[in-house]
């Protein structure tokens, strides 16, 4: 089996020194983290193959990690560790999508065996998945139906490819396809959202560092490059690269080597790069903030993927699309009504696909009938204030109005109350109660974490 890369998330130093020397042993890539809030930065900056959390952190839970992971990366199994008092949280993690569980002190056979099977398990359900990389493209617009022709042409080279596009037209789903249907599709698929390195350690997370390179360097680092050896290095958001670092980008593009961070030794590398983007360019370019040279050596085939309001005809496929895969999520069918579909038509869609996709489940989820009426969109769809959630079988509790709320209160404080009487509602499930409040996790997670800081 080829190298794989793994997150591993303990909070003991011991613990994660030695399942990660046993891990690396087997040949796969260990990024670590030692709590919850370095994990969950470590999954919104990339995906992995795997996931092992420990399920008591100082910062929270792994239940907390089971859940960001499985929003962000469905696909990714995901294994807890836990001790002997903490077993039924573990059986519970299980059934709510962990892989399996490891019990302390860690039989590292166990962890040998139970790692290989679920990097097994979610190879072959990645090639399922890759079959179906161009349909995830979804649309029947002129537009689209030319990205996807281009996609089919280019993937099997080995080309260097830069998607331009505006955010939340689907960029990541192109180069999600490019890799799928590349000759190195099934070897390492490194993702990096370059905008969300720190400029401090952008070298060190793009090439490496060895140990005592820097304060903090306490163990031998391999990079997003040496990750991807092998297979595709997908560089998102690539106009945010500083400009001392394209000059370190451009040369281990051309040598195909490079050295660690306070290393002397050369390794070589073999990618295939894919980069994006939603800037210009070549006006960054024109103004120094980009290196001319590394634009054209990046820009080898250029893919743009149109933003969706130049091409209107895919809003109502596109809706429809977001609609089956939620009665699919959720268990309920449900339909649109003939104005719900008018209305988005009618909007310019400024937040692209990712911005339709999020209006549609929003709407879903608020509507408890089977018809999502106009009155489910929000003010800057329709130019009107969006109905109230109105009273379902499955509310315990009503919302709070002004006249159960003391007087004097401040609108921080209101907010605060009806979010946590959401998430009461929802029996502390954080995924349910911000797809009730129709805010996103991390903003959920932020506001809760004031909460407890106020306390």
């Amino acid at each position: 089996m080829a190298a794989r890369n793994i997150l591993l998330i303990d909070d003991h130093e011991a613990t994660r020194e030695t399942l990660a020397e046993v891990l690396e042993d087997a040949g796969h890539n260990v990024s670590l983290a030692e709590n919850k809030h370095r994990a969950f930065e470590q999954l919104e900056n990339r995906s992995y193959d795997l996931v092992l959390s420990d399920l008591m952190l100082p910062d929270g839970s792994g239940m907390e990690i089971l859940e960001r992971s499985k929003e962000l990366y469905p696909s990714t199994p995901v294994v807890m560790i836990t001790g002997h008092g903490s077993i039924e949280n573990a059986v519970e993690a299980t059934r709510l999508g962990a892989y399996e569980y490891l019990t302390k002190p860690v039989d590292l056979n166990k962890l040998r065996v139970i790692v290989k099977n679920a990097l097994h398990l979610a190879e072959l359900e990645r090639k399922i998945e890759n079959t179906s990389a161009l349909e995830a493209i979804a649309g029947r617009s002129a537009a689209i139906t030319q990205v996807k022709e281009l996609i089919k042409q280019i993937a099997k080279t080995d080309v260097t490819v830069l998607i331009e596009g505006e955010s939340g037209t689907g960029k990541e789903l192109v180069a999600n396809a490019i890799e799928a249907l590349s000759l190195r599709g099934g070897e390492s698929f490194v993702k990096v959202n370059v905008a969300a390195l720190s400029r401090e350690l952008v070298e060190s997370e793009l090439f490496g560092h060895e140990r005592g390179s820097f304060s903090g360097a306490i163990r031998q680092r391999k990079g997003r490059f040496e990750m991807a050896h092998n297979g595709t290095l997908f560089l998102d958001e690539i106009g945010e690269m500083p400009l001392s670092m394209q000059v370190k980008l451009l040369r281990v593009l051309q040598e195909r080597e490079l050295e660690r961070v306070g290393g002397t030794e050369t390794i070589p590398v073999d990618i295939r790069l894919v980069c994006a983007t939603n800037r210009d360019l070549k006006e960054m370019v024109a103004a120094g903030d980009f290196r001319e040279d590394l634009y054209y050596r990046i820009n080898v085939v250029k893919i743009k993927v149109p933003p969706l309001r130049e091409r209107p005809e895919d809003v109502s496929f596109l809706a429809n699309h977001f609609l089956q895969k939620y009665i699919a999520r959720y268990g309920v069918e449900k339909r649109f009504s003939d104005d719900f579909i008018s209305s988005l038509e009618a909007y310019n869609w400024p937040g692209n696909v990712r911005e339709l996709e999020n209006t549609i489940e929003g709407a879903f989820v608020r509507t408890p009938a089977q018809e999502i009426g106009i009155d489910q969109l929000p003010e800057e769809i329709t130019g009107q204030p969006p109905a109230m959630p109105q009273s379902t079988e499955n509310r315990t509790k009503p919302v709070a109005s002004s006249s159960t709320l003391p007087e004097g209160l401040s609108l921080e404080e209101v907010e605060k109350r009806y979010i946590l009487s959401e998430l009461e509602r929802c029996e502390g499930n954080k995924t349910q109660a911000a797809k009730s409040l129709s805010i996103g996790l991390k903003t959920l997670y932020r506001k809760l974490e004031s909460y407890e800081e106020e306390e």
